[in-house]
């Protein structure tokens, strides 16, 4: 008997209750749909190269600061999930964790950078509003690899307990 498993890791709703969400940029009246989202995740995670993803491994501790900006964004579980997603890119990229399926590994990697960028989709320097392709980029790439993830956990014994948010500057 197969059960399906279920998504410890995030509060977000199964992927099949997204399949109609479309997002509005109304600055621009630009319309985009989570396959949109979908093709710019896949497109993004395929074009990172070994150099880069080792490079992310190095900065990670810098960049985990970063992450701090989620705080007040509406969206704090974001922050979490970012750390979580780090701590996969670490583990795979140094050899620690070797189950992990390469494209949600690159996924998590492109998740992480994506939120790095300051020139995305929507300017992270016009505020909090600027934050909400970076949380929809992760929040996307935790459903496509909500399985791959779970084992992860599992496998690493890693849990949300286990992350000690960055302290505020």
């Amino acid at each position: 008997m197969t059960t399906k498993p279920t998504n410890t890791l995030t509060k977000m709703p199964e992927a099949d209750q997204l399949t109609h969400r479309s997002f509005l940029m109304k600055s621009e009246n630009i319309k985009f749909t989570e396959s949109d989202l979908v093709e710019l995740i896949m497109r993004g995670a395929a074009r990172l190269t070994p150099a880069e993803a080792h490079r992310l491994v190095a900065e990670m501790p810098d960049h985990r600061e970063q992450f701090a900006r989620l705080r007040d964004s509406g969206y704090p579980e974001a922050e979490r999930q970012l750390w979580f997603l780090s701590h996969i890119v670490e583990q795979v990229w140094t050899d620690q964790y070797r189950e992990m399926p390469y494209g949600a590994a690159l996924e998590a990697a492109f998740a992480v950078t994506y939120f790095l960028r300051e020139g995305d989709l929507i300017p992270d320097s016009i505020g909090p509003i600027g934050l909400v392709d970076d949380i929809a980029v992760v929040q996307v790439v935790f459903l496509r690899n909500a399985v791959a993830y779970e084992l992860f956990r599992a496998g690493t014994h890693l849990d949300w307990a286990d992350f000690t948010l960055s302290s505020r500057p």
